[in-house]
């Protein structure tokens, strides 16, 4: 139970190193829930699979949360310059 466990963990954390982990972790509740769901609806059916997801979802939620403290994170923000009708979307850094 707790190799899958860590085993789906450490596939979602390759998943985020993947993207930006910098930008998936300036949404970290939105992803976290998505993981949770997620392992939680893989491993649906008996107790072991559950208790296997939630573990999944836990260890995730703990890397995350290390990543936005040690880390970093980037957020979206939208500005608009004088003399400008459309804001523009960048990405910043926030510690």
């Amino acid at each position: 139970m707790f190799e899958a466990a860590f085993g789906t963990a450490a596939m979602f954390i390759g998943l985020a190193l993947y993207f930006d982990i910098r930008k998936v972790a300036g949404y970290a509740w939105l992803v976290d829930i998505a993981v949770f769901t997620l392992t939680l609806w893989m491993f649906h059916g008996t107790y072991a699979g559950m208790m296997t997801g939630i573990w999944a979802g836990l260890i995730f939620t703990v890397f995350m949360r290390l990543i936005r403290k040690c880390v970093g994170y980037k957020q979206l923000a939208l500005r608009r310059k004088r003399g400008e009708l459309l804001p523009t979307v960048q990405w910043e850094m926030m510690e």
